[in-house]
């Protein structure tokens, strides 16, 4: 056997491919958060699957926007106890988790189409030790099934058989379903597919893969329409009632388009979640904001490019560039369509960041190309790599000790969300009224486990256009507009405020940070302290009888 091809044997392959899979599946359970339960996209996630399987149906009135990846929860559910909700959201993790790692068996074929099997094997253990995905892999939402089926698709698309082709469509199709961006793919697919097949047998085969596809998406999208028939949405075409939970998300991009962008209509009250930045980027009531949506969302695109790019694959792109800046590259087929594909896939990216969703998942569908980019060595360099494992070996842990390093620096601190979840119990269990604090976000968790297995409606938002919410009785208060204690409690009290959770950060309490004696109104019912907590935490019940006679 060569020296040059020493993993050239499919065994050797299988065996290397395995150690990459548990090395990508080791690196997640070590950093996988037990007993820290879900807070974050995922908790509708969690919500939805729970509930599909308690109405043995889809849930009405629930906002079925990208909740493919709820539905296949479901499914998983069923096999295991649902007495215990943390139980249940470390499955959704552990899922999470598996798919992340497993999508690297899709994107090897991808690589190896393009570099030898060791190159393929080296895009592989780049691909499987990406920290953001990692990350993104930890917090059980849909985007890790998202890059699976994305990825799965080219795969099939590039190997060009029958069912292969046939298979592209139907991976496309629960894309779509999972995010519904994926609905873009089949432009460039279907494009590159005509560039490549042109004879009639192919036209008859590409309409029944458009069939299947449309089948796919035709036959789930009625079954959330009906359940989410109350759900009326006004565009500037008329009203649309009921969500398929793909069409409506483009609907609603171009409805925002044309009225704050074209028309520079201003955003309402309740309207987004980033009305804030709305108001002050496009804050010229009557004019055409264009101009001003491209900067936005090319300057954020690029800086989230960038981003991306750490802590490896910015070395290994430019150093591949360099060494072949005088090489004329000319792009085959399977080139076209990765490169094609995650262009057209990019343009969910623009919208959002024009919107001033500063979220760098956006970009994250270039990780396949990044990964080819950085494994295609020229010729002479390829081969002074695999002559010398030396120099394979260095290659190997200089990503893993950065990847690391970058996952060390990114984490959640999990001890800090305990600690939060644990106060948030703590406040559910006495009241449903309090100031708003760090971490409040485990509110709705603590909610939830309060009342299991009773689960939280849908939100009424969804008559304002505002969907993918849930009901609770919890109601949080605001302290920003205030400067004094009093004040913020005086103008509250009827708003049935008793208790306030205090922490480290809220400016309204440093005063009652540093002498909780000048406040004697305030009977401090929960102190961190007592429970080795690493952060400041203090609940304090409102005694109004002292608070009137000290005013």
């Amino acid at each position: 056997m060569s020296e040059l091809n020493y993993i050239n044997s499919k065994k050797n392959i299988i065996l290397y491919l395995v150690l990459i899979l548990t090395f990508g599946l080791g690196l997640r359970l070590y950093y996988f958060p037990y007993e820290v339960p879900i807070a974050t996209d995922g908790f509708y996630f969690f919500v939805y699957a729970v509930k599909t399987i308690s109405v043995n149906g889809l849930p009405i009135d629930y906002s079925t926007a990208n909740t493919g990846w709820a539905n296949f929860l479901s499914v998983i559910f069923i096999f295991f106890d649902n007495t215990n909700p943390l139980h249940l959201m470390d499955v959704q993790r552990s899922v999470s988790v598996i798919i992340s790692t497993v999508t690297v068996i899709p994107a090897f074929f991808i690589f190896k189409r393009f570099v030898n099997n060791n190159l393929a094997l080296f895009g592989s253990l780049l691909f499987v030790i990406e920290p953001r995905l990692l990350l993104i892999s930890l917090e059980g939402i849909n985007y890790s099934l998202f890059i699976f089926l994305f990825i799965l698709s080219i795969a099939f698309f590039l190997k060009k058989t029958n069912f292969s082709l046939f298979f592209s469509f139907v991976c496309i199709a629960l894309c779509t379903l999972i995010r519904y961006e994926g609905l873009l793919l089949v432009i460039p697919v279907s494009i590159m597919y005509f560039v490549k097949f042109r004879d009639k047998r192919s036209t008859l085969r590409f309409l029944g893969m458009i069939f299947v596809f449309t089948m796919i998406l035709l036959s789930v999208g009625i079954l959330r329409m009906q359940v989410t028939e109350n759900i009326c949405v006004e565009y500037i075409y008329g009203t649309v009632c009921g969500e398929d939970g793909f069409s409506n998300q483009f609907l609603s991009g171009f409805e925002y388009f044309y009225k704050y962008i074209i028309t520079g209509e201003q955003i309402g009250e309740y309207s987004d979640l980033t009305h804030d930045f709305h108001r002050e980027v496009y804050d010229k009531p009557g004019q055409m904001m264009i101009g001003e949506a491209v900067i936005e969302s090319f300057s954020r695109i690029g800086k989230f490019l960038g981003l991306s790019l750490i802590p490896y694959f910015g070395f290994f792109i430019v150093f591949n560039l360099i060494t072949r800046i005088q090489n004329k590259k000319n792009f085959n087929f399977d080139s076209k369509v990765i490169i094609f594909c995650v262009s057209v896939m990019l343009l969910p990216s623009l919208y959002a960041y024009m919107r001033g969703i500063d979220e760098i998942r956006y970009v994250l569908i270039l990780i396949p190309l990044f990964c080819l980019l950085s494994i295609s060595f020229k010729e002479s360099i390829n081969h002074r790599i695999l002559k010398d494992k030396r120099i394979f070996i260095i290659l190997i842990l200089l990503p893993v000790i950065f990847s690391i390093s970058f996952i060390e620096y990114q984490k959640r601190d999990y001890n800090s969300d305990m600690e939060s979840f644990k106060v948030s119990q703590e406040i559910v269990s006495i009241t449903n009224v309090t100031n708003v604090y760090s971490q409040g976000g485990y509110i709705k968790v603590a909610n939830l486990f309060n009342e299991w297995p009773e689960l939280p409606e849908a939100s009424l938002f969804y008559k304002i256009g505002i969907t993918g919410l849930l009901e609770t009785d919890f109601k949080k208060i605001s302290t920003k507009s205030f400067e004094k204690l009093e004040d913020f409690i005086e103008k509250n009290r009827h708003d049935g405020l008793e208790y306030l959770v205090v922490d480290e950060e809220t400016r309204l309490f440093s005063d009652l940070r540093q002498e909780p004696q000048e406040y004697p109104y305030l009977d401090k019912v929960f102190d961190s302290d007592d429970y080795d907590f690493i952060n400041y935490y203090r609940i304090y019940k409102i005694n109004y009888t002292v608070f009137d006679k000290n005013d």
